[in-house]
């Protein structure tokens, strides 16, 4: 929150900028994010655009009184799958609706399961043949079967769910090397 004067050409205004309270929505044909905007905005008082790099940015000023106004700013960045030129907004009662429709989503689903399941498919050295069935130990082929679940289940999750289950993943996988190397180092 900052409070800041604008020295223009009339009296001097005080204006306070805000984060606008966000909520999205997702479906599997259409993404819906809600931004709650202070008490007394009104349409003409937003702007919404969407950038060639695929940034939605929505933007406005709501005046407060004769000498004080609430600004606000938000951006944030469309999923690739979005139709951009079919993107709409609605605004009532203090919150904005952005709809954004995406492309054929079963299509986009089916692409990625079919990469994920060529992804698991191979070993991790590259080769054509199961993990399972190339793998010399039983071990070996219970620590692939196992990573394997893994990867599925992180592509499943959000970025930032799939990053933060990434270094858990990797952490585990450490202890695991870590933890085998001390007891096959310890004599018996």
């Amino acid at each position: 929150m900052a409070l800041a004067a604008n020295s223009g050409s009339g009296p001097t205004e005080f204006y306070e900028e805000i984060e606008p309270f966000c909520r999205w929505q997702r479906f599997e044909e259409i993404d819906i994010l809600e931004v709650h905007l202070p008490q007394g905005s009104k349409k003409q008082h937003l702007k919404i655009q969407v950038n060639s790099l695929g940034i939605l940015t929505i933007t406005g000023e709501c005046p407060v009184d004769q000498t004080k106004a609430v600004r606000f700013r938000k951006e944030l960045k469309v999923a690739k799958n979005c139709k951009r030129n079919e993107i709409r907004a609605k605004f009532s009662r203090g919150i904005l609706h952005v709809t954004m429709p995406k492309s054929n989503p079963q299509a986009h689903t089916e692409s990625l399961k079919a990469r994920i399941s060529q992804t698991l498919s191979l070993k991790p050295n590259g080769s054509s043949k199961p993990a399972e069935e190339t793998s010399t130990s039983r071990g070996s082929s219970q620590f692939y079967s196992r990573f394997s679940t893994l990867r599925q289940r992180l592509w499943n999750k959000t970025a930032v769910e799939g990053v933060a289950a990434a270094v858990v993943a990797a952490v585990a996988i450490f202890g695991v090397v870590k933890a085998y190397e001390y007891f096959t180092a310890s004599p018996l």
